[in-house]
């Protein structure tokens, strides 16, 4: 999806590009698909946090690869977020992956040929406020195995 465009609207200026962009794809292609949803995305702050945050986890808790830590925690945390939350992800997750082996399900979280670099949508399906919840989560758990975080969300929080 090449002509695949994303726009966040939080201000006249921006629901004016995002009229201008819908009408100039409309013109061009005369068949558009538009989605939208009241909330706000992640943040960039949040990416970084996360990635140190996997980091952090894979060097304290001696795992091979960052890469580990990032599956485990959106396996255990990112999922359950958004079954919760979007029962579209709940039914489709249910129908198709509940039953997986945990061996292949997290697999299926990190770069994957099924999914590409990113593995399973999980994180980037989160709005800001999921996203808090998915860095509560992996504060809750990992803090009482002993891995610190307070200097990486200091520097968030500054």
């Amino acid at each position: 999806m090449a002509n695949t465009e994303k726009i966040s609207v939080n201000s006249s200026d921006k629901l004016s590009r995002a009229i201008s962009a819908l009408t100039a794809m409309y013109k061009q292609n005369r068949f558009v698909v538009v989605s939208m949803r009241p909330g706000k995305d992640r943040t960039l702050d949040q990416n970084a946090l996360w990635f140190a945050m996997y980091q952090r986890i894979s060097d304290q808790m001696g795992m091979d690869d960052v890469e580990d830590a990032r599956r485990y925690c959106k396996l255990h945390f990112g999922v359950p977020i958004m079954r919760k939350a979007d029962a579209d992800f709940r039914d489709g997750w249910n129908r198709l992956f509940l039953d997986l082996p945990y061996e292949v399900k997290l697999r299926l979280m990190g770069p994957c040929a099924m999914f590409g670099p990113d593995g399973f949508p999980v994180t980037r399906l989160f709005n800001r406020a999921q996203g808090i919840a998915y860095t509560d989560a992996i504060v809750a758990e990992f803090t009482e195995k002993g891995v610190v975080f307070d200097d990486l969300l200091s520097e968030v929080a500054a």
